[in-house]
């Protein structure tokens, strides 16, 4: 059993990430489990999330702060957007990521991180550019985004007013991401991760899959 366990946490988390995710699209397109799969998705993010970064290998009080940055300021500015609607549009949060403060999941500044440094890992694997990292992974985000908006009100995480996102959602949330991948550049945190970059792809794909079965069948 121990030799499993250690399979699953090192050579074996790619698979293990597809397996939860399969598990997941279950669990959501089956109409009598749709309410567990709400209820356990922060649960699952949670886990996910400490699963990629027990594989961070450069741990030190320069990457803690930079983490710990993003997290703040991207909650600071999802609560101010929430109360005001001027950021991101007019949208609430739903029941599907857990726990709020000022209508605002604790989730979502952990979710923040987990994106900026799985596609900040992803470009830094092909350049070592600071510019191309930078405008490449807030792209990549942008296109993370561009998905999960049209999945989150089916999954009870998000949904605007006015069903669809304005347009300034999407400029918000390219300019934070190039913000905060400026950081991990400029305090040279080392985001190369093989389980990042298998989560972020995971997600997207489960993702993709529900946004494609509502809109084709």
């Amino acid at each position: 059993m121990s030799r499993t366990i250690k399979y699953l946490i090192n050579e074996g988390i790619p698979f293990t990430f597809i397996l939860i995710y399969l598990v997941g699209l279950v669990f959501f397109f089956v109409p009598f489990t749709r309410d567990l799969f709400i209820f356990i998705t922060p649960y699952t993010l949670v886990l996910v999330t400490v699963a990629i970064f027990s594989h961070h290998k450069e741990w030190n009080k320069q990457t803690i702060a930079v983490l710990a940055s993003i997290f703040i300021i991207s909650s600071a500015i999802e609560i101010i957007g929430v109360a005001t609607g001027e950021i991101f549009g007019d949208y609430y949060y739903g029941t599907g990521l857990g726990v709020k403060i000022a209508g605002v999941p604790i989730l979502i500044g952990l979710n923040w991180i987990f994106l900026v440094y799985a596609s900040n890992g992803i470009v830094s694997k092909y350049t070592s550019n600071n510019i191309l990292i930078v405008v490449g992974a807030a792209l990549l985000m942008l296109v993370y985004d561009i998905v999960l908006e049209k999945a989150a009100p089916l999954m009870d995480m998000w949904a605007f007013s006015e069903n669809n996102p304005p347009l300034s959602n999407y400029v918000m949330w390219f300019l934070l991401a190039l913000l905060f991948n400026a950081l991990l550049q400029a305090f040279k945190v080392r985001t190369i991760n093989t389980s990042a970059r298998w989560l972020f792809f995971s997600q997207l794909a489960f993702f993709s899959i529900i946004v494609g079965q509502y809109l084709f069948f």
